[in-house]
């Protein structure tokens, strides 16, 4: 009795061993924990990550590798404690996390944590993959929007204005550059001449004109396609838009001219498609409103109106503050937050945030916020442009869903082959390098054509899940488990021995043969058999040794099935 006692002892002192150097040689950031959220161990990927010297120095300064505050605005300390409480609960959460090492530099990460149970005691497993690469690649994609947006911002727009009495006023010096002319004066004193007698439409241009800036002091806005000409009488199709405004105790109507001859140009031979895309440009969701230095929300643009579903400008302005949820996703106040943000325009001259906006139906909006502080008259004015994300966060989520379905056996939950092989290939490498051992376990399900000819396909199916999920059940963390082909699985092990391979394949055969697995309402048994294969000199690539691995599994089918063979060479 003592010496077996003995050689059970030793075997777990070996496969602690081996636990620890699989932890330690893990190409990810392990951290084990005990219930009071005590870090009992960490792995060596974990000191690389954040260059230090050894795991006690890591220990020494866990709460110096994380920033006073998360993105969020969070203090690190408090979001920390409920995350590990909400995996304590729920046994598994991921979320992202920045870090920092000793030097302050940010390192931003996904953390995974995962409760498991050990000798009665919870603890909880901490993976920390580094995100710095992706957050790198990110950081130039938005770089490159940002510069797209800005030569956007300078695109040439000339502008007039005008008075009550239709008197013309002013221009900027872009209106000089469309029209080749040599001084302002010289525009207003032959504005006349910079339009031809007639409009495409036939009616007059000197009526129309006097017409459309009536209808914009009347109705505030109006916007329209107008032909103008240079000095030389060579035409400029245009889009004017007229916009109504105060300036001191008059009001004015300022002209915005946008020249179309490129765009003319380059889609004449295409009118009937450029009428959906102008119709779509429209309707982009888009919109604006102005804040004063009160905080006041003072104006905003059709499309705020359309975004939420409203009546009309004032509906929305009465109704802004029921325009977002009580609280934001980070659990600030929405009233609280929006006066930061608004604030921090004002001091910056720009902010920009995701916002969570909300319908009056209760329907939720995300988006995206930019805030642009400008100058008006004597004072300043925040605008804020808001982008609706809707469509990016459900195409986001499609894309996650599509990624986990690329490498997932879609009827088992199992890796499939091509992802099986794709990664399988990589470690097999890795141990040549390395000089680490490899093994490949295979096995298929006894006599599984007489669970479908009995029982019928869709029972078939099921036994495959459950069969699947009883050996995930027995496989170590790192081990890979993919659905081969039909009724067949292979397992890659990597740094395992050829005997530990053997003990755990018998594990999985004992662990499936005893258990009755409940088939859509079918009690069923069904056992395993396995082949071990080892990489070595002879089986110097990953398709031989999956090929010595399938020798050993018809020696177990031949040896009676229920069994395990190792290859032999």
């Amino acid at each position: 009795m003592g010496k077996e006692l003995n050689n059970s002892m030793a075997d777990l002192c070996v496969i602690d061993e081996r636990v620890k150097i699989m932890l330690d040689t893990a190409p990810i950031a392990c951290n084990f924990w005990d219930k009071n959220f005590n870090l009992l161990d960490c792995n060596e990927a974990t000191v690389t990550m954040f260059g230090l010297k050894n795991k006690q120095e890591y220990v020494d300064n866990f709460y110096h590798l994380s920033p006073e505050f998360q993105p969020d605005g969070t203090l690190s300390v408090i979001k920390a404690a409920q995350n590990f409480r909400e995996a304590a609960k729920k046994g598994y959460m991921r979320f992202e996390w920045v870090h920092q090492n000793l030097q302050s530099e940010p390192i931003p990460t996904e953390i995974t944590l995962i409760r498991k149970k050990i000798g009665g005691e919870y603890y909880v497993l901490s993976y920390t993959q580094d995100l710095r690469e992706i957050k790198k690649s990110m950081e130039k994609i938005k770089e490159t929007d940002e510069l797209k947006q800005a030569m956007f911002d300078a695109m040439p727009l000339c502008c007039n204005v005008w008075d009550e009495k239709l008197n013309h006023l002013e221009c900027n010096q872009e209106t000089l550059t469309l029209f080749g002319l040599s001084s302002k004066q010289e525009f207003l004193n032959r504005f006349n001449e910079m339009s031809p007698k007639h409009q495409p439409d036939g009616c007059l241009s000197s009526e129309k004109v006097t017409e459309k800036v009536k209808e914009a002091f009347e109705t505030g806005r109006c916007r329209f396609e107008w032909m103008h000409q240079r000095a030389d009488a060579d035409p400029i199709p245009t889009e004017i838009t007229l916009v109504k405004a105060k300036h001191g105790e008059k009001n004015i109507v300022i002209a915005y001219a946008k020249d179309l001859r490129e765009i003319k140009a380059s889609i004449e031979k295409m009118r009937a498609a450029d009428e959906r895309t102008k119709m779509m440009l429209d309707a982009t969701p888009l919109c604006c409103n102005f804040w004063d230095e009160k905080f006041n929300n003072i104006d905003c643009n059709q499309e705020a109106v359309n975004l939420f579903d409203l009546a009309n400008k004032q509906e929305y302005l009465d109704k802004f503050s029921e325009l977002s949820p009580q609280y934001q996703p980070d659990g600030r106040l929405s009233s609280e937050k929006a006066l930061e943000k608004i604030r921090e325009a004002f001091d910056n001259g720009r902010a920009k945030f995701e916002w969570m906006h909300k319908k009056i139906n209760g329907e939720l909006i995300p988006a995206e916020i930019t805030l642009v502080r400008m100058r008006q008259d004597d004072h300043d004015i925040v605008l804020g442009y808001t982008r609706d994300l809707r469509e990016l966060k459900d195409t986001v989520a499609m894309l996650e869903q599509l990624e986990i379905l690329a490498f997932t056996d879609g009827l088992t939950g199992a890796y499939n082959r091509r992802y099986f092989m794709d990664m399988a290939t990589k470690e097999f490498l890795r141990s040549v390098d390395s000089g680490n051992n490899m093994v490949i376990i295979i096995f298929d399900l006894d006599k599984f054509k007489d669970v479908n000819d009995t029982h019928g396909h869709l029972v078939g199916d099921e036994m495959l899940k459950a069969v699947t999920k009883s050996a995930q059940e027995i496989l170590r963390t790192g081990d890979i488990l993919a659905r081969y082909g039909g009724e067949e699985f292979l397992v890659f092990l990597n740094r395992s021995s050829l005997e530990a391979a053997q003990k755990l394949a018998w594990r999985i055969c004992e662990h499936i043969g005893v258990q009755t697995f409940d088939c859509l309402g079918h009690q069923l048994k069904i056992t395993v058999s396995l082949g071990v294969a080892l990489r070595n000199k002879n089986a110097p690539t990953l398709e031989e040794v999956i090929k010595n691995a399938d020798c050993a599994l018809y020696k177990a089918k031949a040896a009676g099935r229920n069994t395990v063979m190792v290859y032999d060479e």
